[in-house]
């Protein structure tokens, strides 16, 4: 028999990369139009107002002052002239934006789509960097980039996903140069950690995470001039920072360091760095609150449950399948990997007591990354496994993509939010005042008419002509009930007596005063 000639059977290189090259398109293309399809129907909220204003009023004013947001004689001191309790990297970054492209919440919005499309390429690079699998490079793209979570964050205009990203870039950069040019990639990762760190403080993480993978290859050893060049972007960046602080120290003193205690003993009991009192108990509530409940485990009865639990156990079983493969294990990158991504987890359930589910978009890459290395390794040295790899991708990415499809649907912007703007248009006369979550503004503009204060004027003798309470309103409101008694029953009597309920939508209520 003659023997077959391979170049005739054999694909043509060219073929194959034309193949890839089309379903990364494609796979990039279904990204993009659920992350924006969520931008644009997705629900704001008043955090995404509130990170905003001050941006908006830097381009349009030349002043840093979150104006809708009531701040007087609460610990949000001179909040009118600078806005101290929110890092400044993307405050400035949205400003500049809205100088380019104008301002609305979709585009407030699409600044997070470009920065999570930044932390999708950087986890493609972490991963092929760390692990050499190609396989495993992409399959971190399917399962992040189409996790429900994520798609959220993304489509979230808040700072986290600017943080994560540059955190992301920060580690990605260090592992791409640190061969041929290492103090170039000490000064690249630790400015891109920097960066990080003054979008949101949570950058501390991914620079602590940059910090364990280079010392993990490099045999736990750093040179003193590497210290000094890594300590150095932090230095000017706080430096700077220095300098807008030095405008208003006091104001930053009541603002900041409210914001880390006063502000998540407003909301709930949990304070932020709660954990380091109680570590045992810190890591449950990590497990517990961060990602059984987020991810459906307390709604099991029904199918979104199901479908998002089925994500958590696929992803969680795949990472700890690391620990099982002596060949994986053995890899000194791999082994970097999986001491960042326990580290990411220790420090977040230590460091961040308020287990806010829009923070998962800062561990979610790490625990991704380790279950495709698994998956990587699985598709080059067990041929017969790629069936079943290709049906766990599918469970994973498809269960989410029905997840979000199904907020899409819903389109809670306009038939929650508009739909209560609409009334509140039509209901409201020139000088009428609004008490309402920030969010209000995008739908009726942000005004002089519109403030921002769970207090209902209660430190401001404000006599709103309608009240509007969402769910954050409603649970600060419970949470006042034993904090302050007497405020509690101001808020009560001024809607149940002074006010009536004219209209009830989603997650919306919207009271009407009897008397102007």
């Amino acid at each position: 028999m003659t023997e077959a000639n391979p170049a005739i059977n054999a694909s043509p290189p060219g073929n194959k990369v034309s193949a890839a090259l089309l379903l990364g398109a494609s796979i990039a293309a279904v990204w993009i139009a659920l992350a924006i399809g969520l931008a644009v129907t997705r629900a704001p909220w008043s955090n995404e107002a509130w990170t905003a204003i001050p941006a908006l009023n830097l381009a349009q004013r030349g002043i840093m002052g979150t104006t809708v947001l009531e701040f007087r004689n609460t610990w949000l001191q001179g909040l009118d002239r600078h806005t101290y309790w929110l890092m400044p990297l993307h405050l400035l970054v949205q400003a500049a934006w809205y100088k380019l492209l104008g301002f609305s919440l979709l585009r407030q919005r699409l600044l997070s789509v470009l920065f999570a499309a930044v932390l999708l390429v950087s986890w493609y690079r972490i991963v092929l960097e760390l692990t050499g699998l190609r396989a495993a490079a992409f399959a971190v793209w399917l399962i992040i980039g189409f996790e429900t979570n994520f798609l959220a964050g993304a489509a979230n205009g808040r700072m986290d996903m600017m943080c994560a990203a540059l955190g992301s870039a920060a580690i990605a950069a260090w592992l791409k140069l640190r061969i041929a040019v290492p103090r170039l990639a000490v000064l690249v990762g630790h400015s891109l950690a920097a960066a990080a760190i003054f979008t949101h403080p949570c950058g501390v993480l991914f620079a602590a995470a940059l910090v364990l993978i280079s010392l993990s290859l490099t045999g736990w050893r750093m040179r003193p001039s590497d210290l000094l060049i890594a300590a150095l972007p932090y230095l000017i960046a706080a430096a700077l920072w220095g300098v807008y602080i030095a405008q208003a120290p006091a104001d930053f003193r009541s603002q900041f360091f409210g914001n880390a205690s006063g502000f998540s003993g407003e909301y709930t009991d949990r304070g932020r760095l709660n954990g380091l009192g109680s570590p045992g108990r810190a890591i449950l509530d990590e497990v517990r609150l961060r990602y059984l409940k987020t991810f459906g485990f307390d709604e099991l009865r029904t199918r979104v449950g199901v479908l998002n639990a089925l994500w958590l156990l696929i992803s969680c079983s795949a990472a700890a399948a690391v620990l099982l493969i002596p060949s994986l294990r053995a890899q000194p990158g791999v082994r970097a990997l999986l001491l960042a991504a326990f580290g990411m987890f220790l420090m977040m359930a230590f460091l961040e007591g308020m287990k806010f589910q829009h923070y998962l978009v800062y561990s979610l890459p790490f625990l991704s990354a380790l279950a495709a290395t698994t998956g990587g390794w699985l598709w080059i040295n067990h041929r017969r496994a790629r069936v079943l790899l290709i049906g766990a991708i599918l469970a994973l990415t498809l269960s989410q993509i029905r997840n979000v499809l199904s907020v899409i649907h819903q389109n809670q912007s306009q038939n929650e939010l508009g739909y209560v703007a609409k009334y509140l248009r039509a209901g409201t006369q020139p000088g009428d005042l609004i008490i309402g979550p920030a969010e209000l503004g995008y739908e009726l503009g942000f005004t002089d008419a519109i403030r921002d204060d769970v207090r209902l004027g209660y430190n401001t003798g404000l006599q709103p002509r309608f009240i509007v309470t969402s769910g954050w309103y409603r649970r600060w409101f419970e949470g006042a009930r034993s904090r302050d008694p007497v405020l509690y029953n101001y808020m009560h009597r001024t809607l149940d007596q002074e006010c009536q309920l004219v209209l009830t939508r989603g997650d919306y209520r919207v009271y009407r005063r009897a008397t102007p």
